[in-house]
């Protein structure tokens, strides 16, 4: 009888990391253009500048989050 396939902790903390990223950039966004329309240019700048300085970096460590997850659990099987 073929026991069944339990989860580790990796792919589900991946998942919920990529949900609250996806819900950052939404509120980056909405923020950045409320500071267009406001014509609040300083705001809007600061907003870029960590957009610039952290989006790629946060970008990268999720998809080798997200790389190390999957290798698990195809080794796992």
């Amino acid at each position: 009888m073929r026991r069944p396939h339990r989860q580790s902790g990796l792919m589900p903390l991946t998942f919920k990391l990529v949900k609250y990223f996806l819900l950052t950039l939404a509120g980056f966004t909405i923020t950045y253009i409320a500071a267009i329309v406001l014509d609040l240019p300083l705001v809007a700048e600061i907003i870029v500048v960590v957009l610039e300085r952290g989006l790629g970096r946060s970008l990268v460590l999720l998809g080798c989050l997200w790389a190390i997850a999957v290798i698990n659990e195809s080794a796992r099987s």
